[in-house]
């Protein structure tokens, strides 16, 4: 059984084809270096995280991968990072490489829960962290302008309506929306994390 998590970063799952793209994933294939950034306050200490064995793959071109020969992919808090034109060609890429009956689990920062938890409590500040991805709001200084080197800001945000027609747009006929780690995808209990539970969508889709 072949699974590939998609912009797996710390939290992707041994057992899995994980794949990751950009200046963290890289800085961290050199951990000296990631050390020595950690050590001078160039990097926080939570950059030392151990990540699990994984493959610089930018999933932005053709994945690496044959026609049909995968039975599960798992891609979650990346889409948004792309342009939308840009998440729909990795789909594609998705519904090339799945097996008849594969699946696809996509999860992404629901704008709805992002207006919601507004309204509940007024604070645009968290909106606007919510919204953009990081703290755009404060001002940097020069090691704060070195990290936002390694922040990819989000691109585009969706609701549920507008994730469905992302991944019909990709050729996937069979969408369905699911809960946090509902779902009889393997290790989906340690594949969807618990800091994105209140403010995703999560939908899956079969080939």
């Amino acid at each position: 059984m072949v699974k590939v998590n998609l912009g797996c970063g710390p939290s992707g799952v041994e057992g899995w084809v994980n794949y990751d793209w950009g200046m963290l994933p890289v800085v961290n294939k050199l951990p000296r270096l990631r050390d020595w950034l950690v050590s001078v306050g160039l990097l926080p200490v939570n950059y030392r995280a151990v990540w699990p064995k994984y493959q610089l793959v930018d999933i932005r071109k053709r994945l690496p991968l044959g026609d049909r020969s995968v039975e599960w992919v798992y891609c979650s808090h990346v889409l948004e990072h792309l342009e939308y034109w840009q998440a729909i060609g990795v789909l594609r890429e998705v519904n090339r490489v799945l097996k008849k009956g594969g699946r696809v689990r996509v999860v992404l920062p629901d704008l709805a829960k992002m207006l919601e938890k507004y309204q509940t409590d007024g604070d645009a500040d968290v909106f606007n962290r919510d919204f953009f991805g990081f703290e755009k709001d404060k001002k940097t200084s020069l090691v704060g302008t070195i990290l936002r080197r390694f922040i990819r800001p989000h691109q585009w945000i969706y609701d549920k309506k507008t994730a469905e027609n992302l991944l019909k747009s990709a050729g996937f006929e069979k969408v369905e929306f699911s809960e946090y780690r509902k779902s009889k995808m393997p290790d989906v209990d340690r594949l969807d994390v618990n800091e994105h539970k209140t403010l995703s969508v999560y939908l899956e889709a079969e080939v």
